[in-house]
């Protein structure tokens, strides 16, 4: 198990202080991710550019999860021919 660190986190105009067990790569693409979405959220309001990367971030998930189902039901149907 890899240990944890202590990293700082910056979403919307606030930094964050969080332990984590990330790797600097895959820290680094999370942190770009939600800084991008964040940036993207025209609002002041520090509450509601959490809110809203959330609901962005549940939405792409959502999104890629119906990719994925339909790249795997694509995948079985060739399989089963």
């Amino acid at each position: 198990m890899t240990p944890l660190r202590e990293v700082t986190v910056k979403i919307g105009k606030k930094a964050y202080y969080l332990r984590t067990s990330l790797d600097d790569e895959s820290l680094k693409t999370i942190t770009g991710m939600a800084a991008e979405i964040a940036e993207s959220i025209n609002t002041p309001d520090q509450e509601n550019v959490l809110l809203l990367s959330c609901l962005h971030l549940a939405w792409q998930l959502q999104k890629m999860g119906k990719i994925l189902e339909k790249t795997l039901e694509q995948v079985t149907d060739k399989e089963e021919q």
